[in-house]
């Protein structure tokens, strides 16, 4: 009987140095855990973090909450302010005039979710006094003039946007014939993407420098002169992209189609756009410098730019973002329109992709919140 209980609180002191051992583990686990899975997920379009800019700023980010749980509010604050500007919705911030003093700041990116708030990010940037304004280029993307402009200032508040493209679900794909070599694509909404999961994701196969090209007719207005395009993109292969178009096709009233197209070329090293000439359509090189080649891979990239015709179909690209520095075009006019026989009204937005290898290759890339403006 003895050495049955001696055995038995062996047993016991052994059961409970085991539990006591296992929770001190689970303890421990739980504290790294929650710290990993608290990390916030904010992604910051306008000022980017460091940046010289002058006010008013634009602040415009994306937030996806975090410990796996989408967010319930986001908002901003700058230095050591108690207001807290909240934003339209718990995943976005825009707000486009707003008045900072010159000199350096914190602006605090606020996100929160059922419990409690995630991780603050805090974002240096330094205001200059206007007149004293300069600005450089933000990976490849460089400046003709540069600074951390505002689209606001180039969007008036009537403009018209359209609905969100990358959900749109007549994506069709084909080989350009106009580019050497070939090419097959695919498609696919929505995709997981790191910070956005409601991206589209645009893949393809060539050979011999071949370029896949993706359209989309979305609205029908023959009125509109001027638009601007919105959007983010991530490749993760840059190096293999020769170049990266994006077109607008509009059909005016009196039957001619319009192409207001614009690509990143690094054949050129700049912005390119299009223009009509001797019965074809031809690429023409800008003053602002880029190249995709040199784009950051699995990188999410904000580009917007902006132009406009006349009813002849002469049209102008006004200026190019890239990453939130804003270069304006210079002397980008021409006449670039053509009766191709198209219903009036027509509007269609094209996302083509050339390979960069002689020989073969593959490149894929995500499109996020592709938005065109008109007026």
């Amino acid at each position: 009987m003895l050495s049955i209980q001696k055995k038995y609180r062996s047993f016991r002191q052994s059961s409970l140095r085991r539990r006591l051992a296992l929770f001190v583990l689970a303890a421990v686990a739980g504290a790294v855990f929650a710290q990993a899975a608290f990390a916030s997920n904010i992604t910051i379009a306008s000022p980017l973090s460091g940046a010289t800019t002058t006010s008013p700023i634009r602040v415009k980010a994306h937030n996806v909450g975090c410990n796996g749980l989408t967010p319930t509010a986001f908002g901003f604050s700058i230095d050591n302010s108690t207001t807290t500007t909240m934003g339209a919705t718990a995943n976005d911030l825009d707000f486009q005039n707003v008045s900072v003093s010159t000199g350096k700041h914190l602006i605090h990116y606020k996100a929160w979710i059922h419990g409690g708030i995630c991780p603050v990010v805090d974002e240096p940037i330094t205001v200059a006094a206007a007149a004293g304004t300069g600005g450089s280029g933000t990976g490849s993307s460089g400046s003709g003039s540069s600074g951390s402009g505002s689209v606001s200032s180039s969007i008036p508040s009537y403009a018209v946007a359209s609905a969100d493209l990358d959900a749109a679900s007549n994506w069709q794909g084909e080989h350009d014939s106009g580019t050497p070599g070939s090419s097959k694509g695919s498609t696919v909404f929505p995709a997981i993407t790191p910070v956005y999961d409601d991206a589209r994701e645009f893949y393809m196969t060539y050979s011999g420098r071949g370029g896949e090209r993706w359209h989309n007719s979305f609205r029908n207005d023959s009125t509109s002169t001027h638009f601007a395009l919105d959007t983010y993109v991530y490749v993760v292969n840059p190096d293999q992209l020769a170049n990266l178009e994006l077109d607008l096709n509009q059909v005016m009233s009196n039957g001619q189609t319009v192409i207001f197209g614009t690509q990143c070329s690094t054949y050129s090293g700049t912005w390119e756009w299009t223009y009509y000439a001797n019965g074809g359509f031809h690429w023409r090189s800008s003053n602002v410098p880029c190249k995709t080649i040199n784009w950051t891979a699995n990188t999410w990239h904000h580009i917007q730019f902006g132009f406009h015709r006349d009813s002849n179909g002469y049209v102008t690209h006004d200026w190019v973002e890239f990453d939130g520095v804003h270069s304006t075009f210079t002397g980008a006019s021409a006449l670039s329109a053509k009766s191709l026989g198209w219903a009036k009204g027509s509007q269609i937005m094209n996302i083509q992709m050339d390979g960069y290898s002689k020989s073969s290759g593959s490149i894929t890339a995500y499109f996020h919140k592709t938005t065109f403006y008109e007026w």
